[in-house]
């Protein structure tokens, strides 16, 4: 998976806005789906896989979007601003990486084995060879415990807020205080900067179909 922050890399400002986070809501999960769908629908990478009817992409998004958060939800590690979802971080603890019967069986009730038939028939095979060369790299940058961003979008009309990273300092702050490292893949440059503002160096630098990836890793601050 990707992760994506549609922020603001320029110059200008960001007027950043007092809003507490909380844990995201099962019975938000719908509308959290959506944030993250239009957050992703200009993600270069994405496109290569996806239909290219706007409806049909909208719909991919969503799906791969729900089934993400139907599957960490186990974890209990899903954030949102407290007074109105206005952007979600999906992150997955260490033990995640761990494969249990539970975890197997969540895999299954999520959806994310259904994935490949929102996709593109012909990208199919490209979208599981994707997927396994981000697998494979991810055990090889960050082998030890660590969390892992799993998605990160925020709602375009509250973007340049400075949502993006109040939605992800919870999980900052406490890798900080157990000195665990955090990882995330991305496919913009602008998400490259945003992620670099908050301690993220890039690992690994890749081309798919064309397009740009970079793996990015946070070492414990402070």
């Amino acid at each position: 998976m990707q992760t994506d922050q549609r922020q603001n890399a320029t110059a200008k400002s960001v007027t950043v806005i007092d809003t507490d986070i909380v844990k995201l809501k099962q019975s938000d999960f719908a509308i959290a789906s959506n944030y993250l769908a239009a957050a992703f629908s200009q993600d270069p990478l994405m496109a290569h896989f996806l239909p290219e009817d706007e409806d049909a992409k909208q719909t991919a998004l969503k799906q791969l979007s729900q089934t993400l958060l139907n599957y960490a939800q186990i974890y209990s590690h899903i954030y949102t601003t407290a007074d109105y979802p206005k952007g979600v971080a999906i992150w997955l603890p260490p033990d995640a990486s761990k494969v249990t019967l539970p975890q197997l069986w969540q895999i299954a009730a999520s959806g994310l084995i259904t994935l490949p038939l929102y996709m593109r028939w012909n990208r199919i095979a490209d979208f599981v060879s994707f997927i396994s060369i981000e697998i494979q790299l991810h055990e090889k940058l960050s082998p030890e415990p660590h969390w892992y961003l799993a998605m990160l979008g925020v709602s375009p009309e509250w973007q340049s807020q400075g949502i993006g990273g109040k939605l992800i300092q919870p999980v900052l702050e406490a890798t900080d205080r157990t000195k665990t490292p955090c990882y995330l893949e991305t496919s913009t440059a602008a998400a490259v900067r945003f992620y670099q503002r908050h301690g993220f160096e890039i690992v690994d630098q890749g081309l798919f179909a064309n397009r740009e990836y970079w793996a990015m890793k946070r070492n414990p601050q402070g």
